[in-house]
C-alpha cells in the first residue's frame, strides 16, 4: 500500500471534498501547496470557517475513487434506456 497526500476543504468542522490528492509530489510539496491555499483566502471566506488541511490517503483508496467514476460513466453510455430517452 503506497502513500498518498491529500488536501482536503473543510467549512468549520464539517468535511466538504478532496481538493486534490497525489502519490507524485513530496509531502513538504503538498504541504506548502496547503499554505498557499490557505493564504488566498478571502477574508469572507475566513470568516466562514473555510480552510484547506493535509491529509494522508493510501494508493487503494485513490484506485477505489476512479474505479468508481470509470464505472459510472461506462454505465450511461451503455445504458439502453438512456439511450432511448434521448432519441
Amino acid at each position: 500500500m503506497g502513500q498518498v497526500y491529500e488536501i482536503h476543504k473543510y467549512r468549520g468542522e464539517s468535511f466538504l471534498y478532496v481538493v486534490a490528492r497525489t502519490n507524485k509530489h513530496s509531502e513538504n510539496y503538498v504541504r506548502g501547496d496547503v499554505e498557499k491555499m490557505n493564504a488566498m483566502l478571502t477574508p469572507e471566506m475566513r470568516s466562514e470557517g473555510v480552510r484547506y488541511v493535509f491529509a494522508l490517503g493510501t494508493v487503494d483508496s485513490m484506485g477505489k475513487k476512479t474505479g468508481d467514476r470509470t464505472r459510472k460513466k461506462d454505465k450511461s453510455i451503455l445504458d439502453p434506456e438512456g439511450a432511448a430517452a434521448t432519441s
